[in-house]
């Protein structure tokens, strides 16, 4: 009677840690599940509205010392079909059919004049409080107006009021580095507890001693002459 009842208790003992494992794999399964999940949703949220730009700015590849420039003439334009580009515009998604086209010209290291059109952005839009296109028309939108600006290497053609490297890299950093990294994370954590990701080692037969030929008994007779 004794046996019976403790292998009745180690067997309950059993069926509860594997109870609790179970619950505890759930829990830790839903927790990664959402982290990665979230860790996806934030990328799709963070790249087109700040990783994308700041990426498309380091491609532009804007000098580091600013010129001088000159706003030479505003365009004021309607309709979808004359405003292909603005110079400033609140919003990235949506088509403007009101936009502003500043046309400036400047001089970086002593050089002659250059035509160039001036954005707010490498994109020419943003959203507030960063970009506010009230401000920026005000600033640079009347003609005659002198600043500073920052022209691109890669295309002459566009300058833009302000620029910094260090402030690109760290943005780039800031929306994709913790994203990527949560959702690396988790997605090991759920290989781990789900799936067999260790590669299969093939196992090693172990060799078999050589055969011996037997010999009949003519053989050996023959062996024992020799």
């Amino acid at each position: 009677m004794r046996g019976g009842s403790s292998e009745r208790l180690v067997v309950r003992s059993s069926r509860r840690r594997g109870e609790t494992r179970a619950k505890l794999t759930r829990y830790i399964t839903i927790v990664l599940a959402t982290i990665l999940c979230g860790g996806g949703s934030a990328l799709l949220f963070l790249v087109p509205l700040y990783a994308d730009p700041a990426l498309s700015a380091l491609a532009a590849d804007f000098d580091p010392t600013p010129a001088e420039c000159v706003t030479e003439r505003r365009d004021d334009r309607l309709g979808l079909d004359n405003c292909t580009w603005a110079s400033c515009r609140e919003g990235c998604t949506s088509d403007a059919y009101k936009c502003t086209q500043l046309h400036v010209k400047y001089k970086a290291y002593n050089h002659e004049w250059r035509p160039a059109v001036l954005f707010v952005n490498i994109k020419g839009c943003g959203y507030p409080p960063v970009v506010d296109c009230t401000n920026f028309t005000l600033n640079y939108g009347y003609v005659g107006a002198r600043y500073p600006c920052y022209w691109s290497r890669a295309d002459t053609t566009v300058v833009v009021p302000r620029w910094s490297r260090g402030e690109q890299v760290a943005t780039v950093t800031r929306t994709l580095a913790l994203p990527l990294f949560l959702s690396g994370c988790a997605g090991i954590g759920l290989c781990a507890l789900h799936c067999e990701c260790r590669p299969h080692r093939r196992r090693r037969h172990p060799r078999r001693p050589p055969r011996i030929p037997t010999l009949s008994p003519d053989d050996t007779s023959v062996y024992r002459l020799a």
